[in-house]
């Protein structure tokens, strides 16, 4: 199975919104809750932009992405913060857990490493930025690439 980059943001909202406790999952460059005023927490943000690692030598891309884990919290409440940032990491592990498991997925997850979060934008979440890296089987290859372009007319 192939996968693009939407392909793959598809595959980590829908496994991200059959977890039990996530309520929501967003998309976009940072993470910014103060512009919607909407957010329902625990939140899954999908972050861009993509780091991509083309391997030349075989049909296969390794693809880095963000995953954010939120919980909103309580203003300068170091106690909540951390409480936050441990279910986060549940919630993280869970869903990473999942997709490793599911072997129809198409991918293969490489690495996962996070970071906890606090006080991240103007309302008050904290949580785990994972940094996840995936293996995917290449759109396009060497035998169908002449399939993407015109043929020059002389």
């Amino acid at each position: 199975m192939t996968h693009t980059l939407e392909t793959l943001k598809d595959y980590w909202r829908d496994l991200c919104l059959k977890h039990k406790d996530v309520q929501q999952f967003m998309v976009g460059n940072y993470y910014d809750s103060a512009n919607s005023g909407n957010d329902k927490y625990p939140l899954c943000f999908w972050e861009m932009p993509y780091v991509v690692d083309m391997d030349l030598n075989k049909p296969v891309d390794r693809i880095q992405i963000s995953l954010n884990v939120f919980l909103l919290t309580k203003q300068d409440d170091i106690a909540d913060a951390h409480a936050a940032i441990s279910l986060a990491k549940e919630i993280g592990d869970a869903i990473i857990l999942k997709a490793k498991k599911d072997s129809s997925s198409g991918f293969i997850i490489n690495n996962a490493n996070g970071i906890s979060v606090r006080e991240y934008t103007d309302d008050y979440v904290a949580g785990i930025r994972w940094d996840l890296t995936l293996t995917v089987q290449r759109e396009m290859c060497d035998y169908n690439i002449d399939e993407y372009f015109n043929d020059v007319v002389e």
